[in-house]
């Protein structure tokens, strides 16, 4: 299923400046208490920034202690086959423990990314799945599809930059 994905050039250099700057994004974009209201609150974000993005996306944002969907919205534009990707890029996230492309970073500075894809679609390790952390708990998490080259997680930045009211750092790698 994960034929013809190609990933950009990543160097390893370029990776591990990218896993310190999702690192810092991780410890920046964090919550004093995540609730349903919150949920809507930055599920209502993403699906308003959308425009900006030139095209829809699905969002779902997901409980973790019992895996309910607390918010899902899926754009005109969008179907099923986002749905099943958001939930394997959350899936590849909460493996890795971090944020969606971690498991790619991780390839890139091991120099090895010829298995990335491998177990697309139940694992997307690519932009789009974000930790909601209260303190250090990871409560829950934000996944987006629909967008290529990195938007799905720049959506999810800048919802939750909009949303918690801090800046988080961008890197400059080419990360998918």
């Amino acid at each position: 299923m994960a034929e013809g994905i190609a990933l950009p050039e990543l160097t390893a250099s370029d990776a591990c400046v990218a896993q310190e700057v999702l690192l810092e994004q991780e410890r920046l974009l964090r919550y004093d208490y995540f609730g349903s209201a919150e949920a809507l609150r930055l599920g209502s974000a993403v699906a308003s920034l959308a425009p900006e993005f030139g095209e829809g996306v699905s969002v779902t944002i997901t409980r973790e202690t019992d895996c309910v969907r607390m918010f899902q919205w899926v754009a005109d534009d969008k179907d099923e086959r986002n749905l099943l990707f958001a939930e394997g890029k959350r899936a590849a996230a909460r493996k890795a423990g971090h944020a969606g492309p971690w498991a790619q970073l991780e390839a890139a500075k091991a120099g090895d990314t010829s298995h990335v894809w491998d177990n697309v679609p139940a694992e997307v390790p690519a932009c789009g799945a974000f930790p909601i952390r209260v303190g250090d708990e990871w409560v829950a998490t934000i996944a987006v599809s629909g967008y290529m080259e990195g938007l799905d997680h720049e959506i999810i930045l800048r919802a939750l930059e909009q949303v918690l009211g801090v800046t988080a750092p961008r890197w400059d790698a080419a990360v998918m």
